[in-house]
């Protein structure tokens, strides 16, 4: 399919991990969108007559990833702002390079969790289409 998207170069990292997820989460969503349908048709036969199935794995994963995704967010704006109000103590202008760079990390930052786990679902449900 299109695993060779799948970048790893160590100098595009956020590129990569941005690309990832505009790729996978979509083939993702249309590898799991027929299971969860299979579960909600016949909720007797989905996941071999036991409680929770694909779409409750969802549902959790997405609250995980969030909570997780939030904390590191966090992590790195407070990070952020500690760097620009010692920059500033010190009497630093703010440097337009440095807060864009900063602004980016951020970004990524909040993006990782979430490339991670499309990326672990993705090889997960092409393994079980298999």
């Amino acid at each position: 399919m299109f695993t060779h998207f799948l970048l790893t170069d160590q100098e595009s990292d956020s590129v990569s991990s941005a690309l990832e997820v505009m790729i996978l989460a979509p083939m993702v969503i249309a590898m799991r969108v027929p299971n969860v349908m299979y579960e909600l048709a016949t909720p007797w036969h989905a996941s071999g007559g036991r409680r929770g199935g694909e779409g409750e794995k969802a549902v959790i994963e997405k609250t995980a990833v969030m909570v997780e995704s939030f904390g590191v967010v966090h992590a790195e704006m407070l990070n952020t702002w500690t760097e620009m109000t010692t920059s500033a103590m010190r009497g630093e202008l703010p440097n337009v390079a440095k807060v864009s760079r900063s602004m980016q990390d951020i970004s990524d930052a909040g993006l990782a969790p979430v490339a991670k786990r499309v990326r672990a679902n993705y090889k997960r449900l092409k393994n079980r289409a298999a």
